[in-house]
């Protein structure tokens, strides 16, 4: 063994080609000084046997390195070093708590975050780079003493796996279910509130998790009808450990009862324990009552008060555990270990050493190759029945969105006269159904044959193999885990995981929509982008805009100046006033176009203009009960806000007999679609609109679609023109001189055509002073205005 002593870096290597391949001791290299001293309230561990946490999303490391991990104990210790040097004991400021702190529960929030309670308060604990950091939560006004949080560890940035990471809940137990305080944070422990549960529970609370894999919270209560007993010697505190890939193996033990389920606590039984001399399936664990328990991917493992060491692969239908090791009873102290797994097949028994000479403690590390201790078994155990078992959908996040279907494939190879073949099971089947067949695919090399797996996921409400009504998932859909694995393989199967991956029916993080644009103003040359981008602005009239978006003039208010965003908007869409428009929305995904979108969608303006109307009305768009409308909706917020008054939540179609009835049929019909004949008028304006489109239609999509474009109306000609300009055909038609059309854009947001003479000869017979008081506001003619015309000025034109 090699071996660092506490007094300096001297080392001694004692003979280390003859380590055991089974089990190697090694003690923790760092040394501390007498100078070296702790600051603040050292922190102890309330529990009477040790436990440790480690961050368990650690796979993805680039370095390999270990997973940051908390020894809880007499004294509590942190390691980011898998407890490769020796620590000082970790410490709170004495500002916070003096001059005990007694920790009572901890969990990991993100790698180098903690959140513990410490005399019932609840803290947030950063550490990196050697700083370090404590904060009191917020929102928590009762003591408590338990902390539960689930874990996301699959790889990649989802929003929905960082979700389920954020979420902790802090409780008491130990008083009635409907008399305890718990509170729940979704901000990784920053903020909690109040939860509150049924007066009609009854029973002593447990504990508290977070069952996403089934969409639901569960509460763990003791109590009379329950169908299994967590019996202990030592009182009502159970531990509990769920599995970070979401799998739905939950672990519950106390000090004489071990329990696991493979549902996500739907069925819950004890594990079989298997010695040298026998096998039971009994509520009491044997070894004089458990010290601790750990799990990783694929493995459990429990260390006993009488020194006997017990280890399982965890099976869906049945875990079964052996004995791997047992040390002489005369030996004290064991239990002040703890178990931690390094990696597949590797299991370590950590101890904590106390130096003389320091504050420090020195941990011994026992690293046992459980491999290698299960094939000295006698008799020997079953061999793995399965001898490959691939897929490329596994330890990956999956999205269905609605009416739409996966389909996944498996390779697998038995070992011949097994008879061993996968089974395949989803956590939420109200969420999400599938169909599976497995066809032969080959051979190996080996001459053993090869199978396929095939599967088709799909939402269960659209699968047709379920009642309409047993799903309560619809609209909001849900999250639930399809799992792989060869059941009853039994302990020997260390190494062949499980394949899984993680299925959330409901919203692609990627999916979104645009507004096409077929014409835009700068294409048209009425705008370019170096104008648009240089801080353009343009004004509003007092009278064509409502702040409170209900379309009902404010007496008082002045002209909005909106400031043109054009990193947002890009150009705008040109359209005529005297034209109906309706915009075509496309789906994206990944920066892909998917489909235009057939779907029911509504707009609004941002600013609240409302010089703008509906092509039909509630008859003439075939409504058989009064179709919704925006003034309504918004008028039942506290705060009105257009980008949440109306979405495919509280969307009902005018088209459902089950509505409220048709008391208003001349009412504007506001909802547009591809598959609809309405579409918005406007009115006899030029300048901005800038609408926002939100789709609305329940059985479109889970997404919260919704995209802005901007859009500029022209065409319509100022009224002092359109009053002159049968005097101007009379001229023309007298003197026989054409009349030719040019835009003009002003400054202030309006586009109209001015009707300009030309003659036979390019010259200019008419004095334009005489038709430029009616055509412009100003006396002093078109170019000494502030319009600009898109033709150059010259002989030809006045």
């Amino acid at each position: 063994f090699i071996r660092y002593y506490d007094w300096g870096f001297v080392t001694m290597i004692l003979n280390p080609t003859a380590i055991s391949d089974i089990q190697m001791l090694v003690y923790s290299s760092r040394s501390f000084s007498a100078r070296d001293k702790v600051s603040g309230t050292v922190l102890s561990f309330t529990g009477t046997e040790p436990s440790l946490l480690q961050y368990p999303c650690n796979d993805g490391d680039p370095w390999g390195r270990p997973s940051p991990a908390l020894y809880l104990g007499q004294k509590v210790f942190l390691s980011t070093d898998g407890f490769e040097t020796s620590l000082l004991p970790l410490t709170i400021p004495s500002e916070l708590e003096t001059p005990n702190a007694s920790v009572s529960a901890a969990a990991f929030v993100k790698k180098y975050q903690l959140v513990m309670v410490i005399n019932g308060r609840v803290y947030l604990y950063f550490f990196i780079a050697g700083e370090e950091e404590w904060l009191p939560v917020q929102g928590i006004n009762f003591l408590v003493t338990k902390l539960s949080n689930t874990h996301c560890c699959y790889p990649g940035q989802d929003p929905a796996c960082q979700a389920i990471s954020m979420t902790i809940f802090a409780y008491e137990t130990g008083h009635s279910v409907s008399k305890s305080h718990i509170f729940q944070s979704e901000d990784g422990g920053h903020t909690f509130t109040a939860l509150k549960l049924s007066p009609e529970l009854q029973g002593v609370l447990l504990g508290v998790y977070n069952f996403v894999s089934l969409s639901q919270t569960g509460h763990m209560y003791s109590h009379s009808s329950m169908g299994f007993n967590l019996n202990s010697t030592g009182g009502r505190d159970v531990q509990g450990i769920q599995h970070p890939y979401l799998w739905g193996f939950t672990i519950l033990w106390t000090k004489d009862t071990l329990l696991i389920s493979s549902s996500n606590g739907l069925l819950v039984e004890p594990v079989i324990v298997q010695t040298r001399v026998f096998s039971r399936t009994s509520l009491s664990f044997p070894g004089g009552g458990l010290c601790h328990v750990a799990i990783s991917n694929t493995e459990i493992a429990a260390l006993t008060h009488d020194h006997r060491l017990f280890h399982g692969s965890l099976d869906m239908v049945s875990t079964t555990m052996v004995q791997i090791g047992e040390r002489n009873s005369s030996q004290k102290g064991l239990c002040n270990a703890a178990l931690m797994f390094d990696k597949v097949g590797m299991l370590t028994v950590l101890t904590p050493v106390p130096t003389n000479s320091s504050w420090a403690y020195n941990f011994q590390k026992c690293t046992l190759n459980v491999q290698l201790l299960m094939m000295e078994f006698w008799p020997p155990l079953q061999d793995c029945p399965v001898e490959i078992l691939k897929g490329h959908f596994h330890n990956k996040i999956h999205y269905i969105d609605m009416h739409q279907t996966l389909n996944f494939s498996a390779m697998f190879v038995p070992k011949p006269g097994t008879g061993a073949f996968p089974m395949v099971t989803v956590s939420n089947p109200h969420v999400l159904g599938f169909r599976a067949r497995i066809t032969e695919d080959g051979y190996t090399y080996d001459g053993n044959t090869k199978y396929s797996l095939h599967m088709q996921l799909l939402q269960q409400c659209f699968s047709g193999m379920a009642d309409p009504h047993s799903s309560d998932t619809f609209p909001s859909g849900g999250m639930s885990i399809l799992t792989v694995d060869i059941p009853n393989k039994g302990p020997s199967c260390i190494d062949m995981q499980p394949l899984s991956a993680l299925i959330n029916v409901g919203c692609p993080p990627t999916k979104h929509i645009k507004v096409f644009k077929n014409t835009t103003a700068c294409s048209k040359g009425l705008f370019n982008q170096s104008m648009l981008q240089d801080n353009f602005t343009y004004t509003i009239s007092h009278s064509l805009y409502d702040p409170h978006f209900l379309a009902t003039p404010q007496l008082g208010q002045s002209d909005l100046e909106v400031l043109y965003e054009y990193s947002k908007l890009g150009c705008p869409l040109l359209l005529y006033y005297d034209t109906p428009w309706l915009p075509i929305l496309e789906l994206w995904e990944n920066d892909a176009f998917v489909e235009y979108v057939s779907a029911d969608f509504v707009v609004f303006e941002v600013n609240g203009m409302y010089n703008y109307d509906y092509l039909l009305t509630a008859a003439e768009a075939n409504c058989i009960s009064q179709p919704q409308n925006w003034t309504a909706l918004i008028q039942k917020q506290n705060s009105p806000n257009p980008h949440t008054a109306w979405s495919r939540v509280n969307y009902e179609s005018c088209k459902n007999h089950d509505g409220p009835k048709l008391v208003s049929p001349s009412a504007k019909y506001q909802i547009l679609g591809q598959n609809e004949k309405n579409k918005i008028i406007f009115s006899h304006y030029n300048g901005f609109y800038i609408f926002e489109a939100i789709v609305v239609d329940k059985l479109y999509s889970y997404c919260e679609l919704s995209a802005i474009v901007s859009v500029y109306v022209t065409g319509a000609l100022p009224k002092r023109l359109l009053t002159f300009v049968p005097v101007v055909l009379r001229d023309v038609l007298l003197i026989s001189i054409p009349v030719r059309c040019v835009r003009a854009t002003c400054m202030f947001g309006e586009t109209f055509t001015l009707a300009t003479l030309h003659s036979a000869f390019g010259r200019a017979p008419l004095e334009w002073r005489r038709y430029a008081p009616h055509i412009y506001p100003s006396r002093l003619g078109p170019f000494s205005s502030s319009c600009r015309l898109t033709r150059q000025w010259g002989r030809r034109w006045v």
